[in-house]
């Protein structure tokens, strides 16, 4: 009892209130440095993915070359499938959306060795290709959703592509082709593809004039236009996708610049 009552005493004596507010500060500052800290400490599922972390100077870190990230962008696109299907409406529209773009979601599929996709035009309701047909150029945005994610999505590469769709005849051989690559990326278009029951539709192919990329955070990535050609003459087993994309699981895991990028902002 006695002990108690001089330790009530203390706790309410300026000393003792003193004594208090500083431990918590002490304590509050101490869970901020966890906290900050957390973010560069990988946890136990990070932890699992590969060697650990090496902490990079920003300051010197090689950014990726130009022909790199034209690799890193064709290997972004074969290992993708969705898109933001971007087109303008042209003028004279009935809605009076002359000139507005408009940019939806859409499936699409790596089936050529030169970079330009597949697509699946549906016609109904479908203004982007309508827009397309009226002779606006296309923007096909892709991002990477990545196996895991980062601290910042903003770390993430992302391609954006323009160009002009170009129409594949449904009975011709390259039509089956493309077919049978575009379902292997998307089983339930099946139900779609040209001469079903429920829409007409047609196989397209986007030619791509430019080539725009973002590898993530620009001093550890490469950010800006890719040559066309450049673009074009890398070669992928387009037609082994899995493989490409475990190979890209895998090197993410090995710490590519985003993950070192990661420890060193925090």
């Amino acid at each position: 009892m006695t002990t108690h009552l001089q330790d009530n005493a203390f706790a309410q004596s300026p000393v003792g209130i003193r004594t208090m507010h500083l431990g918590f500060y002490v304590t509050a500052l101490i869970l901020s440095i966890f906290s900050l800290r957390a973010y560069a400490i990988p946890s136990e599922s990070e932890a699992s993915l590969g060697p650990e972390i090496e902490i990079v100077n920003l300051e010197t870190a090689s950014r990726p070359t130009v022909s790199q990230a034209a690799v890193q962008a064709r290997k972004l696109l074969l290992t993708e499938k969705i898109s933001t299907l971007s087109t303008v409406f042209p003028s004279g529209e009935k809605h009076g959306l002359d000139n507005q773009p408009i940019g939806l979601m859409d499936y699409y599929a790596d089936c050529s060795e030169d970079g330009n996709p597949t697509l699946l035009a549906i016609k109904i309701a479908t203004s982007r290709f309508r827009n397309a047909a009226n002779g606006s150029s296309i923007s096909l945005s892709i991002r990477k959703h990545a196996e895991h994610e980062f601290f910042s999505p903003a770390a993430h590469p992302r391609l954006s592509l323009i160009g002009q769709l170009k129409t594949i005849p449904s009975d011709s051989p390259e039509a089956q082709r493309l077919k049978k690559c575009f379902i292997s990326r998307h089983p339930d278009a099946r139900l779609w593809t040209p001469g079903n029951k429920i829409h007409e539709s047609e196989w397209m192919t986007m030619e791509i004039s430019s080539v725009y990329w973002i590898g993530g955070f620009g001093n550890v990535a490469y950010i800006g236009w890719i040559p066309l050609d450049l673009y074009k003459s890398v070669k992928l087993p387009f037609d082994d996708v899995q493989n490409v994309i475990e190979k890209d699981n895998q090197d993410n895991r090995d710490g590519w610049s985003w993950r070192k990028l990661f420890v060193q902002t925090y």
